[in-house]
């Protein structure tokens, strides 16, 4: 358990601080010495080089910003914006948080400059290269003293929802909500095991960015608070695939991954891939449910859990349980959180407002004025153990067609791509019509021709209406395949973005239902 004074009360910009005045060779992170090639080992950020690095940033910024413009030591807000997210909902992200200021690291690409033409206001600044911030000489101090009681509630990060649905959303983290995991050794039941002591004091790497609450929380909150060392891949222009990971694992040193399903299945198509996960103490999913085909690779070898959170609610603190229940949640009872019945044997989590257990209730902090949030996150309880709980999906993920009829689309969804090794995804569809449509995405390497792929997906089909009533059943006429150049669109969880693909197929979509 992590020791100290003032546990739940500490500030993660003035302890990055402390530790570089009392142990500045203690190591933050590790980085690639050679991005393009891996094999070369990874360098050592210390906390000596990290606050460095900090204040030279704090004071280009300073040096540079117009003054009146209202980065934690400046006391600034800020944005973090997908690059995965399209140019429309980034425009709608900058409007929405009156940002002015739009830094980047090189000059500008054509969607940065289409995302700027929306908003005449801001102005566009391109920063020092990191190799600069990282390794240039010795910095001015730039000091931060605030408090804790002064600074918990000013804001510092702006994140935002994935959008998988709609319009992503702004979420505004103040210093007290990006110290959550600190707050959680304050819990009740924080002498138990939970998640914690694994994070702690081990290499952890995961290939979601800190524009991402899950990127920030592994390269901010495991290391500063939990004393872990963050893995740090390489930049890459899209989400990061499986031989770019399985390159990291093989030559960091990392202990544990967070990763988000997709990958883990991109991993384990090869044996040195699912080696690279076995090698590791904990593999931790997250974004989405794990197939047990993949889990029976790796139980046995590596302790497999599931992950959990949203934006907007931060982290999901859990129990640890035994491994032959890894796809099941144990919630600990600080978060305050219920699960309530929906509908079936489906039950949706919802935080509700406790003074008691406040703190960690970093939801009632996004939003004050609400007694309780309904997550959308759907479970199903265990068979014999009533305090453990499956995710199957979410509330969203219910499609309601013209003729009144709902199709609960997950499970099938899910099924389909665990069911054929060649598919990478798989979209059901068809809100407001007669019928679903399915849309099918094939990995590349591995997509049948010509008439097979009609031929493998009638079985799917076969498969998937056996569950369906007769009015929600999926046809082979209602199926589109997608093409290699026009993938289905991913947020930066390495899920399918709902409402974005179907809007790239909208016109395929609507000519299925008028041939």
């Amino acid at each position: 358990m992590v020791s100290g004074k003032n546990l739940g009360h500490r500030l993660l910009v003035t302890l990055i601080d402390q530790y570089a005045v009392t142990e500045p060779a203690s190591v933050w992170g590790v980085i690639p010495s050679d991005e393009r090639d891996l094999s070369k080992g990874f360098e050592d950020i210390t906390y000596g080089n990290f606050a460095n690095s900090i204040n030279l940033a704090a004071n280009w910024l300073q040096d540079h910003l117009p003054p009146q413009n209202p980065a934690a030591k400046l006391k600034k807000k800020l944005l973090l914006p997908s690059p995965f997210a399209s140019t429309s909902a980034q425009a709608h992200l900058i409007e929405a948080s009156q940002c002015r200021v739009y830094l980047h690291g090189g000059p500008p690409s054509t969607d940065i400059l289409e995302v700027l033409s929306a908003n005449s206001t801001i102005r566009f600044m391109q920063i020092p290269p990191l190799s600069d911030l990282l390794w240039q000489s010795t910095a001015s101090e730039f000091p931060y003293n605030m408090t804790w009681n002064h600074a918990k509630d000013h804001p510092w990060l702006i994140f935002h929802t994935s959008g998988t649905t709609g319009i992503p959303k702004l979420v505004t983290y103040t210093h007290s909500m990006t110290s959550s995991f600190d707050a959680a050794e304050l819990m009740p039941d924080a002498s138990e095991e939970t998640m914690n002591r694994h994070f702690e004091h081990r290499r952890w790497y995961t290939p979601l960015p800190s524009l991402h609450f899950v990127g920030m929380t592994v390269s901010l909150q495991f290391p500063v608070f939990l004393r872990s060392v963050v893995v740090i891949g390489p930049v890459t222009p899209g989400p990061t695939q499986p031989h770019v990971a399985k390159g990291v694992l093989e030559h960091s040193k990392a202990q544990g991954a967070l990763l988000p399903p997709a990958l883990i299945d991109g991993l384990c198509e090869d044996a040195e891939g699912v080696q690279c996960l076995r090698n590791l103490d904990y593999v931790y999913f997250a974004g989405a449910p794990l197939t047990r085909r993949l889990a029976e690779k790796l139980i046995g070898y590596v302790a497999v859990k599931p992950a959990m959170g949203s934006t907007e609610a931060g982290a999901y603190f859990i129990r640890t349980i035994d491994q032959d229940d890894w796809q099941y949640y144990s919630f600990r009872p600080g978060m305050g959180m219920e699960l309530q019945h929906a509908a079936d044997n489906m039950y949706e989590a919802v935080f509700v407002r406790n003074p008691q257990v406040e703190r960690w209730q970093q939801v009632f902090e996004v939003y004050p004025d609400i007694h309780e949030f309904r997550t959308k996150d759907l479970f199903a309880r265990h068979p014999t153990k009533p305090d453990l709980w499956k995710y199957v999906g979410r509330t969203d993920d219910m499609v309601p067609f013209s003729h009144g009829e709902n199709l609960y689309v997950a499970d099938i969804e899910a099924e389909m791509t665990s069911s054929h090794p060649a598919i990478s995804a798989v979209q059901v569809g068809g809100q407001g019509r007669p019928k679903p449509f399915l849309l099918v995405e094939w990995k590349d390497h591995l997509a049948p021709h010509g008439k097979d792929k009609e031929t493998a997906v009638a079985h799917l089909l076969e498969q998937a209406n056996q569950k369906c009533s007769d009015l929600v059943k999926l046809t082979p006429d209602l199926v589109l395949f997608m093409g290699s150049d026009k993938p289905l669109v991913r947020t930066v969880k390495g899920t399918i973005s709902r409402r974005e693909s179907e809007k790239l197929y909208d016109e395929e979509i609507d000519r299925l239902y008028h041939r």
